[in-house]
This record gives C-alpha cells, structure tokens and sequence, in this order.
C-alpha cells in the first residue's frame, strides 16, 4: 500500500515526553492531523517545531468533547480515505511500516495492530495487556468511530474484514504508579458518566474489583512481573471500584434544582387552573417557564398578573406563531432555565400536591421519567372549567390516580426501556411530554427536541428514541407523580404522516442528534 494515500491522526494532550518520538516514527505517511486538547505544556511547542522540517503536519486544537468525538473530529480534517489513527504516547514499529507497504486493501478492510503496552519502558506481556489487538488502519467511507466519552472503537459492519498484522505499536502505557493512579482516576470518571445505563451497587463494585485483581494477577500471570504486576492488577482493580462507585454516585444523586415547562398556545383559562395547582405543591419548583408558541396578548396579562404573587420564580417564554412549533417552543424555555432537572407538563395538566416531589424521587441521570396522567372526560372538565377550581379534578376517584409508592416502585423498577426495544418494535408507547423529566445535560447532549416536526405528532417520540440511542433509558412511575389532563378535542394531524417520516429516518439512521 502507498503510504502517501494514508492520513495520520493523533489526538494529544500534554504529550511532551512521547510526542516526538510518536511524530518521528510517522515521517514516510503524506499527511498527520495533530488534535490538541488544550496543553499546557510544551506539547504544541514540539509539534510547532516538528511541522518546521515536515510541513505535511496539521495542527488544530478543540476543547475534550469525548475521545470518539475527538477522533471523529480529527477524521474530517483528513484528506485522504485511508486513515493510520495512533495515540501520542504510540510508536509506529518500522516492521509495522514495512507490512503496510507491503498490503493491497479494500475498502472495506480494518486493520487490527499488536500493541507493546510498557510499564517504566518494559513490555509487560501479562495482567490483560497482551496480546493486545488495535484497530487503527481503515477507510473513513467505510467506518468511522462511535461517540463514546471513553473507550472508544472503530464501527465494524457485517461486510468489514478485519485483518491482524504481525507488527504494529509501541504504548508508553504507564511511567509510575502515580501516572497509573492519574489515567485511574480520569478513565474511571469519563466510564462512569458514558455507563449510566448500567446498574451499580456498593456490592457490585466491590465484587468486580476483586475479580480484576484475582484475573489479573494470578489468571493473566501477572504475579510473573513482581511487583510491577502487582502494582497493575492492583490500579486495574481500583479502577474497576471506582468506575463503579462513581457510577453509583451519578445514578443516585439527586438534582439541586428543577424547572417546570408548561407548553401553552391560547389556553388562558386552562393555563390558570394549571398554575394554581401549581402554588399549591408541597415541593416548589425553583422556576416555571411558560413555552408559549405564539399566543395572543390575554396568555402573557395572565401571566404578568401571577407573576405577582407566584411563590417561585415565573417566566414567560414566547415565539411567534408559525404554526404548531412545540419542539422549537419547549428547546427555547429549556435553554431559558438555569436549572438542572426539568420536568415537563402541557398547559391542561393540573398537579396532585407531590407531583414536583415525585419527580425528583424517580430522578436519574441518563433516564426519561414518564409520569402517570389521569384524563378527566369532558363533563369533568367542563365544570372545572366554569367554576375555575383546580381541586375538583382530585374528585375522580380511581384505581389508576391513587398514589400507592409500593407499585409505583416496582413499576419504575420493571419498566426499563433501552435503546434494545427498537429491535422488536418501531415505537415506544406512551412516551408523552406532557408529564415527563430528565436532566438538561442529558437534553443538551442530543440536541433537545428536533425543531424540523412542524403541526403535531411524534416529536416526542423522535426525542425519547434519540435519548435512547445516546445510551439513555426510559421508565415509568404510576401512582405517583400524578397529573390530571383536562379534556379537549383531538389536535389535527394532517401533518402526522411526515412527522411519522421524521421519526422513522431517525429509528433507521440510531441519530442521537437531529441537527445536519
């Protein structure tokens, strides 16, 4: 293979010991994009200095968005089809060079490279780093890397032919057990915030981290390298516990505060009886931002007037009226809130007394939380209605609005829904936004909801499978976090079936994002 048809890409930072032994080894490749991010040290300075004697050497810099992301990023400098992707603290063997040459790929080729993972510059041939396979060497039409924060990988297709070399990379892994604790602790972090679809107890962690040792150590001979491999099994077992209590941490941590979003379009009756329901929650939200898509003067008097006297923060979020725009009126109150758990409800949703208290109860990161909805029929809500009192809504008696926090329990511990589904089905059911939470962070990592469905329908479905292909998860809690919906006629849906096209794309595509 001509190596002046492959691009190499590093991604770096505060690479100052091995970079320059990593750029000298890459000398006979056309082309190297360098990808800082953010050194401080003298990284940029080698590189700086090195791209003086081989021009061929791009530099750009990006603040860390995620290791695939990164490596995502720095493919789409490249100018060649064929990409050599190496780490800066990775030497290229020359036998490795030497058997590329010697290749005639197709495009649908990976190239998997052994890697030499070194302790104190010693090749440690135990403890799980060897035989150690890489896939570095493909064609960016074919593949490309997935978006995982850590850990990432190649995407491999039923048609990709992975082909093993006999030479391949030199790692400096590790100088010392601080440098092993520092990586520890960073890849420990970044796995936990990547896995919160997993499960973790203090049990679990604790379990996993002796088994690490125990296979390290004795299974994969570690105990043959002295102390270096204790040293090893012993950070790897840490790094196992501490993944997974850092994942325990995130999974049950409760948010700080929330924001309440009430969808509202000409409803100023309705909207009234839903935010004095709200004044009397015996948990506040810390701000309610009305989404209001384009209505007429009467919705924001309403609002200045219980602006007034409203117990927590109001504000009234508008854009003008282009039609039905729910997905682009809900994005813009989010982007408003200063909070970091949202709950959202519809302008006809009024709320039993511990619905805000629920929510936060059910809260979790990397999780859609689907509240119980009761729907009032239309005699209910017509004298709710001409006599403006919230309160008669809590008069429907029924099994399914009764609070009960033992099935509401089992409920939320059994209605799991993962990214998985989409093999059984198209849909997920019952996914609605009219009482449904999550924290903004997890919105603002898919892009919130996709602003492209115009009239209603499926908006909120594209947005739940879009939070479950980024790794997310969908439950549900009945008889708690109840809201009673009161009664009005259908909306149109003359625009359901390219909202349907919409969804589907996204369903066919596994788009965490909607954006182009």
């Amino acid at each position: 293979m001509d190596l002046n048809k492959i691009s190499v890409t590093i991604i770096v930072k505060n690479a100052q010991n091995t970079l320059l032994k990593c750029l000298d080894s890459l000398k006979e490749f056309d082309e190297i994009i360098l990808l800082d991010n953010e050194s401080d040290d003298e990284t940029l300075n080698i590189a700086q200095n090195f791209r003086k004697k081989f021009p061929n050497l791009h530099i750009y810099k990006s603040k860390f968005i995620g290791f695939g992301p990164l490596k995502n990023l720095a493919l789409s400098y490249t100018k060649n089809d064929w990409v050599l992707s190496i780490d800066a603290d990775e030497i290229l063997e020359k036998e490795c060079i030497e058997e590329l040459k010697k290749l005639d790929l197709k495009q649908n080729n990976i190239l998997a490279l052994p890697r030499k993972n070194l302790y104190q510059e010693k090749w440690i041939k135990a403890c799980g780093w060897w035989p150690d396979f890489v896939c570095r060497v493909f064609n960016k039409t074919h593949t490309c890397f997935n978006q995982n924060l850590v850990h990432e990988s190649l995407k491999i297709f039923q048609n990709t032919e992975e082909i093993y070399l006999k030479h391949g990379l030199k790692h400096y892994a590790f100088n010392n057990i601080a440098h092993l604790i520092e990586k520890m602790q960073y890849y420990s972090t970044l796995w936990a915030k990547q896995n919160l679809h997993k499960k973790s107890s203090i049990c679990k962690a604790n379990l996993r981290a002796i088994w690490t040792f125990i296979r390290n150590y004795f299974f994969k001979k570690g105990f043959i390298y002295g102390y270096k491999g204790f040293i090893i099994s012993t950070c790897n077992a840490l790094g196992t516990f501490f993944k997974y209590m850092k994942l325990y941490e995130l999974q049950y941590a409760k948010p700080k505060n929330c924001a309440l979003i009430i969808t509202t379009y000409n409803q100023k009756e309705r909207l009234a009886l839903v935010l004095d329901s709200i004044k009397h929650l015996n948990l506040m939200p810390d701000e309610v931002i009305i989404a209001d898509d384009g209505s007429k003067n009467d919705t924001a008097d309403l609002i200045k007037k219980y602006q007034k006297n409203f117990p927590c923060e109001l504000k009234h979020v508008w854009q003008e009226d282009l039609g039905f725009r729910a997905a682009k009126s809900r994005n813009n109150a989010i982007k408003a809130s200063r909070c970091e758990y949202i709950i959202l409800i519809d302008g006809d949703m009024i709320l039993e007394k511990d619905f805000i208290k629920d929510h936060l109860k059910f809260s979790q990161k990397g999780l859609i939380l689907q509240g119980s909805r009761t729907i009032l029929n239309e005699s209910e809500s017509k004298k709710i209605l001409e006599k403006q009192d919230f309160k008669l809504a809590f008069n429907k008696k029924g099994f399914k609005n009764r609070k009960n926090n033992l099935l509401a329990n089992l409920i939320y511990k059994f209605s799991k829904i993962d990214k998985r589904v989409f093999r059984k089905t198209k849909l997920v059911k019952g996914s609605k936004t009219c009482n449904m939470s999550f924290y903004k962070q997890d919105f603002e990592a898919i892009e919130g909801f996709n602003e492209n469905f115009i009239g209603w329908g499926r908006e909120d479905s594209e947005f739940v499978a879009r939070f479950l292909f980024n790794n997310g998860i969908f439950k549900r809690v009945k008889f708690n976090a109840l809201a009673y919906h009161i009664y009005h006629q259908e909306n149109d849906k003359n625009m359901l079936q390219d909202n349907h096209e919409i969804y589907l794309n996204t369903i066919k595509n596994q788009k965490a994002t909607w954006r182009s």
